[in-house]
């Protein structure tokens, strides 16, 4: 049994990550603002702290030490600030969930530019040790902070990468689809419109795209807190997916109609669909299945979630 901590963790595959810490036998402490409510019961020990609030977070974590924290909500730099001091001395490992869009061209807007991936990115082709940071940046900001995440999320690696006392992974996930809690709505998007036969935009010949399951996406975090891995690791089904696949896997299951309309000013267009690239884009796993983890295919968990919408509609 460890002693486990979770920052976050109250939504989304967050709660499929306590889930599946509380299943092992792990001992596991949430960490939030109080502001979400969720099922565990007494199953777990809470916290009270803001991520962003390094002196609150570690006047939470004092007198606590964690073999392993699962860091859910480090979005810049700021946080990796308040993660590094709350947890020195006090973690074991730290593992950030991160995201694909680290490996956005469109989202370098910052100081530091772009450097060449590939379309399927492996994690090499963007060292966060190699960039750079600025936590002064207007990071508690809502608007500055959401219209800068991919930026975020690199110069949170960046900081953790050069100053965490403690050995740090960066999860890089796809992007994570599941029927329930997913409070994007984008798996709703396309299940509703392909049960009603409504419009999606695309770009013009939309290229492909990396996904992960919520359940694989916590199997995957779980295991990397475990695994003697630092650094960046993707984490996606083997298989990437246009819209145009992604949809007929949906409709085969729905009976409904897709309709997408491939656009010349797709940004601009109200019902673009989220998941249609103007290129290829997404994520190599090499490196994580060469290390042992087994991704689901998303040919198979895609059908299997949107079958569960259906029959949790009934």
């Amino acid at each position: 049994m460890a002693t486990i901590a979770v920052v976050g963790g109250t939504r989304f595959f967050g709660k499929t990550l306590v889930r599946d810490l509380l299943a092992q036998g792990h001992e596991v402490t949430i960490i939030t603002r109080g502001l979400a409510p969720d099922d565990f019961g007494d199953t777990v020990t809470r916290l009270r702290a803001d991520a962003n609030d390094a002196d609150r977070l570690t006047a939470a974590v004092t007198g606590s030490a964690f073999d392993v924290v699962y860091h859910q909500m480090c979005y810049s730099p700021a946080a990796a600030l308040a993660a590094v001091r709350a947890f020195d001395g006090r973690a074991g490992k730290l593992v950030m969930t991160s995201s694909l869009e680290v490996y956005n061209k469109d989202t370098f807007r910052w100081r530091m530019s772009a450097p060449p991936m590939s379309a399927f990115a492996e994690e090499a082709e963007l060292d966060p040790s190699s960039y750079d940071y600025d936590v002064e940046l207007p990071w508690s900001d809502p608007d500055f902070a959401g219209t800068n995440y991919g930026e975020g999320k690199r110069q949170a690696e960046a900081y953790l990468s050069r100053n965490a006392t403690f050995p740090v992974a960066f999860a890089r996930l796809a992007h994570v689809l599941a029927f329930e809690d997913e409070f994007t709505g984008r798996f709703r998007f396309h299940f509703d419109r392909i049960r009603d036969g409504r419009r999606m935009a695309s770009f013009p010949t939309p290229g492909r795209t990396s996904f992960v399951s919520a359940s694989d996406a916590a199997a995957f975090l779980s295991w990397l807190g475990e695994a003697p891995l630092t650094g960046a690791v993707n984490g996606a089904s083997p298989d990437p997916a246009s819209l145009y696949d992604m949809t007929a896997m949906m409709s085969e299951v729905i009976g409904g109609k897709v309709v997408i309309e491939e656009v010349g000013d797709a940004p601009g267009d109200p019902d673009l669909s989220a998941f249609s690239c103007p290129a290829d884009f997404g994520l190599s796993v090499t490196s994580a299945m060469a290390a042992g983890f087994e991704f689901t295919r998303i040919s198979t968990w895609l059908p299997q979630i949107t079958r569960a919408a259906i029959d949790a509609e009934r």
